[in-house]
């Protein structure tokens, strides 16, 4: 039996994503379209692979085997055009990243610039994401490099590159913190704050150092959008917190001010560049990894 690619990747988008509308948003198309290729998918193969409840998507059995013989398929396909470029001397394929949201602007104009003038034959699929969606991303294979602020360390995961970071807390300009070279966490607790939702590795850290400390912020905005929390700042309305990587522009134009913060679970945070261990790595994820690794400033690369 033959199967064409593109039903098994829409397909295996749905069954990744958990819904056909989040589906249709990572892929940028209209849900219309995800519809109408499963449909002939389950028409070809005479099985239904969804039902649709009242609690959202449910996959039947036969969709669970669909799925995962899609993702070993699209990954042999993958590998074997990486192999069959490495065989004519160059690097090529497809590799599937998932970040963290305040990586983008620092993997966008460092690591994405400098592999599209190296490795031209190399294509690139991001997803953004909180720390829990990446970690299952990543176990689950969905992916095949992680950019993760903060994570967990597991046995599962193999760490390809590290850096520690302070986190900051954000300031605007003429605010009284921004002269200081650093600060602890209780110096900021009278100031109006914006925190990210729980899902984020920020959100978890900042947690943890309030259970230690016995503090308590109380946010006047939560948000699931580091952009959002950083307006915020931008605006006048209060303080927010970050790595100063993920606002490295906004520092540069003296938009706003990154003051380290001196607590000891806040002074040293991880960003790792994770893989599950035991996944083959092709020599386009091999390549993608190192190039974030040299180029982009959340792990010790000079800014530009």
């Amino acid at each position: 039996m033959r199967i064409d690619d593109k039903p098994l990747r829409y397909f295996l988008a749905v069954f990744e994503a958990g819904s056909i509308r989040a589906a249709a948003d990572g892929l940028h198309i209209a849900p219309s379209a995800i519809s109408r290729q499963v449909a002939g998918l389950e028409a070809d193969l005479g099985v239904l692979l969804m039902e649709r409840t009242k609690q959202g998507i449910r996959f039947t059995e036969a969709g669970r085997l669909v799925a995962g013989h899609a993702r070993r398929r699209l990954e042999l396909d993958d590998g074997f055009a990486a192999e069959l470029a490495a065989a004519k001397g160059g690097i090529a394929g497809r590799v599937h990243v998932i970040t963290g949201e305040g990586f983008v602007v620092d993997l966008m104009h460092h690591a994405v610039s400098a592999l599209a003038r190296t490795y031209p034959e190399v294509q690139l699929s991001i997803d953004v994401g909180g720390t829990d969606r990446m970690m299952q991303g990543i176990l689950k294979d969905a992916y095949d490099i992680g950019l993760v602020f903060n994570p967990p360390r597991l046995p599962e995961l193999d760490v390809l590159a590290e850096a520690d970071k302070p986190l900051c807390v954000l300031v605007p300009p003429g605010h009284a913190l921004a002269g200081r070279d650093s600060c602890q966490l209780a110096e900021t607790l009278d100031q109006p704050a914006a925190l990210l939702a729980e899902t984020f590795g920020v959100r978890k850290l900042i947690a943890g150092a309030e259970a230690a400390s016995g503090l308590r912020i109380r946010p006047k905005l939560v948000t699931d959008s580091i952009n959002v929390a950083m307006h915020f700042v931008l605006g006048g309305a209060g303080i927010t917190y970050l790595p100063a990587f993920a606002v490295s522009r906004q520092l540069r134009r003296g938009e706003v001010h990154a003051i380290p913060l001196t607590d000891t679970p806040l002074a040293h945070v991880p960003s790792r560049i994770v893989v599950r261990s035991g996944r083959p790595r092709t020599g386009a994820v091999r390549a993608v990894a190192d190039l974030m690794a040299r180029h982009m400033e959340a792990f010790g690369a000079e800014a530009g």
